[in-house]
C-alpha cells in the first residue's frame, strides 16, 4: 500500500515539473531602454550645460486600460487583448515621460529637458502630455493619439499661439510578429512625438 502511495505521488510530482517546464515565462520590457538612445548627429547635439534654459514635461493622464503592467493588443475596434506573460518593467507612464525627455534633448538644440512626476502650483510643468491611445493593434500598427500643451509663460510670451492644445496621432506600421517587436515600434513612434512637440517649442 505503502509503495502504491509511493509511485503515485512520484508520477504527480513529474506531471506538475512537466507542467510547470511548459509554463511560458513571463517577458519584461523597457520602452526607453538605456542602452540603445536614439541620437542625432553629435554635430548638431549640444549638452545640458550648453543649452540655453531647461523644460520640464509631465505625463499628466493615461487610459486606464493602459495604466497597468500587462502590454495591450487591440484586437478589434472594440476589443482588447491582456498578455498575461508579457509585462511593462515599469509604469508605462514612466517609461514614456523619461522617453520624450531622452529625445528631445537629442534633437532639440536650444531646451534641456526634464521629467517633472506631476503639475503643481510648486512645480508646473511646462509641457503637459495627455495621451488616449498607445497600443499595437489589429490592423498591424502601433498606434499613439492625444495632446500635448505648452504651459510655459516664456513660451507664451513668444508666440501666443503655442498655448493652444495640439493633438497628435501617429501610426507605425509593424512588419514582423512578436512583443518585442511592437515595444520597438511603440519606441519609435514616441520619437515622433518628441518630433512634432521639438518643432513647437524651436523659436
Amino acid at each position: 500500500m505503502k509503495t502504491a502511495l509511493i509511485i503515485i505521488l512520484l508520477s504527480v510530482m513529474t506531471m506538475t515539473a512537466c507542467s510547470s517546464n511548459n509554463t511560458p515565462k513571463t517577458q519584461y520590457y523597457l520602452l526607453n531602454s538605456p542602452t540603445k538612445a536614439i541620437s542625432v548627429e553629435p554635430a548638431t547635439a549640444k549638452s545640458a550645460t550648453e543649452k540655453e534654459s531647461t523644460l520640464s514635461i509631465t505625463l499628466l493622464e493615461l487610459p486606464d486600460y493602459l495604466a497597468q503592467p500587462n502590454l495591450v493588443l487591440q484586437l478589434s475596434n472594440h476589443q482588447l487583448h491582456y498578455s498575461n506573460f508579457h509585462m511593462w518593467a515599469e509604469p508605462l507612464n514612466v517609461g514614456l515621460a523619461q522617453a520624450l525627455a531622452n529625445d528631445l534633448n537629442n534633437i532639440n538644440k536650444r531646451y534641456n529637458v526634464s521629467v517633472t512626476p506631476e503639475v503643481n502650483s510648486t512645480t508646473p510643468a511646462d509641457i503637459v502630455i495627455k495621451i488616449t491611445a498607445f497600443q499595437a493593434t489589429h490592423q498591424s500598427q502601433v498606434i499613439l493619439v492625444g495632446n500635448y500643451t505648452l504651459k510655459s509663460s516664456d513660451l507664451r510670451s513668444k508666440n501666443a499661439a503655442i498655448n493652444q492644445t495640439k493633438h497628435f496621432k501617429f501610426a507605425v506600421e509593424l512588419s514582423d510578429n512578436g512583443y518585442p517587436h511592437a515595444v520597438e515600434k511603440m519606441r519609435a513612434i514616441a520619437l515622433l512625438l518628441a518630433e512634432k512637440i521639438s518643432e513647437s517649442i524651436a523659436h
